[in-house]
């Protein structure tokens, strides 16, 4: 690693220590200011490992839902937090907001989970569960941190660290390479079910993974080009409000997007997702 090393971070909330039920997500839900403190302890223990290893400037993403989940107040201070809903006018990468303002050295996936269509997954799902059956990244299904990982590719980053539970830490490492860091903080009992690490337990084990994972150099994804991501949607009207930004219609339920690389496929998709979010119950706001 360099001398001057700078870590991107991207945070969801179903891989979280503790997190198990759907109540734990939303606002208003049970235990959801409880389940925001665990996310954001996790998120801590990876940007005290990183800083411990020399990392001079730590960008957080918050990357679940409203995109306002992590406790400010509580943040570890060598961080610094990108907040705020993955609207195309604000986010066009989503979780990956902030990742192109600079040149960074690694980055890490903390509290992720598996994709949809996971057998027994805990709370899996692709970007947005209640529109999206799977998503496809050049022909295969592609879970949310190895689609980061390909726009993250795309800037010479790679993906060193990945956490959450035991099911996504075994998809992410067939995903993205045997080599890859992980640290799984709970044991997937069933799609709403685990059995979890104590939260110090789990900060100690990502805080030594974080440190870890920065000495062990590892190569960004490439997805070569053109590049081709496939979103299939649970229902015809769900591709059809999609499709009327951009996307190539394939049979009744998918849509295609064909681009050089992987931002100018990024872009249409994460915008497609939030038009046809406006007839649902839409959180991306």
């Amino acid at each position: 690693m360099p001398a001057a090393m700078r870590v991107f971070i991207s945070a969801d909330m179903e891989g979280a220590t503790g997190v198990c039920h759907r109540d734990h997500l939303l606002a208003g839900g049970q235990d959801y200011e409880v389940a925001r403190r665990w996310l954001t302890g996790d998120v801590n223990a990876a940007v005290e490992g990183a800083v411990a290893a020399g990392a001079t400037d730590v960008v957080v993403a918050d990357g679940h839902a409203t995109m306002r989940n992590l406790v400010l107040d509580d943040l570890h201070e060598a961080a610094r937090l990108v907040q705020g809903p993955a609207q195309a006018r604000n986010r066009p990468f989503g979780q990956l907001a902030g990742h192109d303002a600079g040149g960074y050295d690694a980055a890490f996936m903390i509290g992720h989970h598996s994709r949809a269509g996971t057998p027994g997954g805990l709370l899996a799902h692709t970007w947005v569960g209640m529109l999206v059956k799977e998503i496809r990244l050049q022909g295969e299904p592609a879970s949310e941190s190895k689609l980061n990982a390909a726009l993250l590719g795309h800037y010479g980053v790679p993906v060193v660290l990945a956490t959450g539970a035991d099911d996504y830490c075994a998809q992410v490492r067939d995903e993205l390479g045997d080599d890859l860091t992980v640290v799984a903080v709970k044991e997937t009992i069933g799609p709403s079910a685990v059995l979890t690490l104590t939260p110090a337990r789990a900060q100690a084990a990502i805080r030594a993974a974080a440190a870890a994972a920065m000495q062990q150099p590892r190569e960004p994804l490439r997805t070569g080009s053109p590049v081709r991501i496939e979103v299939e949607f649970w229902r015809d009207e769900m591709r059809e409000r999609a499709a009327e930004l951009a996307g190539e219609p394939v049979g009744r339920t998918t849509l295609r997007y064909d681009g050089d690389d992987a931002p100018a496929v990024f872009r249409p998709v994460w915008a497609g997702l939030a038009h046809a979010l406006r007839d649902e119950a839409s959180f991306l706001r």
